[in-house]
Parts: C-alpha cells; sequence; structure tokens
C-alpha cells in the first residue's frame, strides 16, 4: 500500500505549482534538524510532555485508563465504529515516514511547492519526535489492553505500548495542515481530526486513553518545533 501512496503523491508533487530547484537553491534534508533538536527538547516543550506523562500516569496508576475503556468497549464500540477505526488507522501506519521522507527529498533538491513543504514538514517533525516516542514507549513498559498480561501501570522495559505510535504518525501532518489552513473553521477541524486515529487504538483495544493522549502531545511537540523554521 505504502508504494501506491507515494507514487499519487510523486504524481500528485509533478501536477502542483511549484519553483524548480536551481543548483545555488538546493536546500538539503536535516539541515535545519539541529536546531529543531533544540526546540523540540527545549523547556516549553519539556513542561508540555512532562504535563502530557504525568497525566497518562494518573490515568494509568487510578485505574481511569481501564474504565474509559471499559466503557468505550460497552457503550460506544459498534459496527459502524470498527469500519471507521479500519480506515482512520491507516493515516498512522509506518510506511508514511517512507513517503514524507520521499517528498522531503524532492522538495529539497527538485522542485518545491505547497504540497512537497508540507510533507517535508511532516518528515523533519518525524524525525526529531520519534526517539521521545521510542523512549517512552519502551521506557514506561505499559501493555495494551488487548494482551494476555493487560495493564496501564508502568513496568519499565516490560513492552513498548506506552505511548501511541499511530496517534503520532497521524497527528503530526494533519497538525502541520492545520496550521496551513486559512480559515479558522478549516483549522479546528484538522485539529479534531488529528486525534481521529488515536481514537481507533482505543476503539480497538490496541491503546489505553492514557497513551494515546501521550503519542498525541509528542506529535504537537514536534510539529511546533519545525513549523515556524525559516525556509528557502
Amino acid at each position: 500500500m505504502w508504494i501506491v501512496i507515494g507514487l499519487f503523491l510523486i504524481c500528485a508533487w509533478l501536477v502542483w505549482p511549484g519553483k524548480s530547484r536551481s543548483r545555488q537553491d538546493f536546500d538539503p534534508v536535516f539541515v535545519r534538524t539541529g536546531s529543531q533538536w533544540r526546540r523540540n527538547y527545549g523547556r516549553r516543550s519539556f513542561l508540555r510532555l512532562g504535563g502530557a506523562v504525568a497525566a497518562s500516569g494518573l490515568l494509568a496508576w487510578t485505574g481511569a485508563d481501564e474504565v474509559c475503556n471499559s466503557f468505550h468497549s460497552d457503550v460506544v464500540r459498534s459496527r459502524t465504529s470498527d469500519g471507521v477505526a479500519r480506515l482512520v488507522k491507516h493515516l498512522g501506519e509506518r510506511f508514511w515516514f517512507l513517503n514524507w521522507g520521499l517528498l522531503a527529498l524532492l522538495d529539497g533538491w527538485v522542485r518545491t511547492s505547497w504540497l512537497s513543504r508540507w510533507g517535508r514538514d511532516n518528515f523533519e517533525a518525524m524525525v526529531v519526535g520519534l526517539p521521545t516516542l521510542w523512549i517512552l514507549q519502551r521506557g514506561l513498559g505499559a501493555n495494551r489492553p488487548s494482551s494476555e498480561d493487560a495493564n496501564p501501570r508502568w513496568r519499565p522495559l516490560r513492552a513498548d505500548n506506552s505511548a501511541s505510535g499511530h496517534a503520532f504518525m497521524a497527528a503530526v501532518p494533519l497538525l502541520h495542515l492545520a496550521h496551513r489552513l486559512g480559515p479558522a473553521s478549516a483549522r479546528y477541524l484538522a485539529r479534531a481530526a488529528s486525534a481521529l486515529t488515536g481514537w481507533s487504538r482505543i476503539n480497538d483495544e490496541k491503546h489505553y486513553l492514557g497513551q494515546v493522549v501521550l503519542g498525541w502531545v509528542i506529535a504537537w511537540n514536534a510539529v511546533e518545533s519545525t513549523r515556524d523554521q525559516d525556509k528557502t
């Protein structure tokens, strides 16, 4: 599937109005990564992440995660919700990292456009945000609701489900899109849509609420660290 979507993005990039790069105008990928990392791991982002970790821990250790999971399973989940979840889950798959990386390379070396800029921003945000995601996933060690030992409580290095990777991967492009849209209603809609894939993981009993919140906040930090960078 990722190959099909990658080809679609290339075709869209070819027809999207843009400016070709000259040899003097190359803007290599990773040229801004250092400053983006400093912003992503700066004081403001650290405080936001710390708040998300605290909230996730509170949900896990008070039993609220399990209550929310049971409520959703008993009251909300249905054939319709399963169908929507199957659809939006694909927005958080790993292959998007490669596709955004492809657009980033095209943007830096061949031709720049609104579409390729968006793809590049998504790739750069994932580059700076993924290390945080991986460290917390494994470091906190919580498990899935659907695992044999379903337990949202932290048990360092025991499992790697403490932050939702799907919530992170899907939120990054939609949060970046929200910053690019003009009407306020469109921005709010994009931000709301950024949480849909995270919700699908709750619906499918692959993550608890606190794990989804943590993955989404990591995405928010990563987007904030890349969106205001000066670009050529």
